[in-house]
């Protein structure tokens, strides 16, 4: 699943990436920064990339999961900051999602 929702994310990037002034780089792997001072990515860019990958778990699959809050948002060290912390983030998520639902059944 690691490998199916890195290309997710890097899915929602590239799509992202033609509305841009410039493209994201993502030729640094895990380290390309994202929403930083020095990445490309502004609030409306990255509010768009989490609904797209939000979409397309629901879609493949099978249930909503709710990537991100005001308090993940105004985080002091960004999950958001690269793509490798955004991914670790998500895994997260996801993983925390999973347990709850293995409770709950």
């Amino acid at each position: 699943m690691n490998k199916e929702i890195l290309d997710l994310l890097i899915e929602a990037i590239e799509e992202q990436s033609l509305f841009l002034d410039e493209p994201v780089d993502l030729s640094k792997g895990s380290d390309t920064a994202l929403y930083t001072q020095d990445g490309q990515l502004d609030s409306l860019s990255l509010i768009t990339i989490i609904a797209d990958v939000e979409k397309q778990i629901s879609s493949q699959f099978g249930f909503k999961l709710k990537l991100a809050n005001e308090r993940d948002l105004g985080m002091e060290k960004s999950p958001f900051s690269t793509l490798g912390a955004m991914h670790a983030f998500i895994l997260d998520k996801l993983q925390a999602e999973l347990k709850v639902d293995a409770q709950v059944a």
